[in-house]
């Protein structure tokens, strides 16, 4: 798909004009080329931060300006799309510096070749901070099986290495042992934001077990996926994650909770 020009603004909430101060809560797109309007805001439910980085009282002020500024962008968006031939620049209109507690940044630019892409990996940096924690989810998942390893003795036998063959398919796993049966153990985090991200994360290493299988390099029973979910309140998550927990381990591939360290020791003496 051929790149295009976007633009593009941070959606900013700044209850006190005052200090000067504000949060990050959303992000906001437009393809001139095509005139075409993408979005995305933080989850009015998701307030947490808001009153962290302010104070409670901000909680339903936050709620309240979330849904009108939604519903502010929706309604530009469908008159956008739904408006020929007008010279009318909707989006520097909404993205104009005004006194609100809801304001835009400065305009910025990039290329993309697909803008719902674009929205959500400037959506993952500029409001979940994705270049702090990317794989912060991961790597103390390591830690915590590393810590349980080494509290056996089994630290030495479990080091970090490849399955495979270079010259065919290989794979770098955190955990494997060193013994004549290679076991391996993989920490696998579902602590997304969007149901699809999970999915995508699951599928992705569904698909790297299966090929080192069908190549011979493993059986399946070799392997163990230690997991954290979503929490239960997040519904669509949660349910993401039944679903793909529920499609690898019909693939006769074994899931265990990170938490639940009598299994993942068992495993681990086999």
């Amino acid at each position: 798909m051929k790149k295009q020009i976007c633009k593009y603004s941070i959606i900013r909430f700044q209850p006190y004009p005052e200090t000067e101060e504000f949060a990050n809560i959303g992000i906001v797109l437009y393809v001139p080329a095509s005139k075409r309007l993408e979005f995305r805001l933080l989850d009015s439910k998701h307030y947490a931060r808001i009153t962290h980085f302010f104070d409670p009282v901000c909680r339903p002020v936050f709620i309240q300006s979330s849904k009108v500024i939604s519903a502010e962008i929706k309604r530009i968006k469908d008159f956008i799309g739904n408006t020929a031939g007008t010279d009318i620049d909707f989006y520097a209109e909404l993205i104009r510096d005004r006194e609100d507690i809801i304001r835009f940044s400065g305009n910025r630019a990039l290329l993309c070749s697909d803008p719902e892409a674009a929205v959500d990996k400037l959506f993952e940096h500029y409001v979940h901070r994705s270049f702090l924690h990317e794989p912060s989810y991961e790597e103390k998942m390591k830690k915590q099986v590393r810590d349980l390893l080494d509290q056996y003795p089994l630290g030495g036998r479990y080091k970090e290495g490849l399955i495979g063959d270079t010259d065919k398919y290989e794979v770098r796993f955190p955990f494997v042992s060193q013994d004549a049966k290679q076991t391996i153990i993989k920490p696998i985090h579902f602590k997304h934001n969007k149901p699809s991200q999970l999915i995508d994360h699951g599928l992705s290493w569904l698909g790297k077990i299966q090929q080192l299988s069908k190549l011979g390099f493993i059986t399946r029973d070799q392997i163990l996926l230690t997991y954290n979910t979503p929490d239960h309140n997040q519904k669509q998550l949660y349910n993401a994650f039944s679903g793909i927990k529920q499609q690898i381990e019909a693939e006769d591939i074994v899931m265990v909770d990170v938490n639940n360290q009598d299994e993942i020791i068992r495993f681990a003496t086999i």
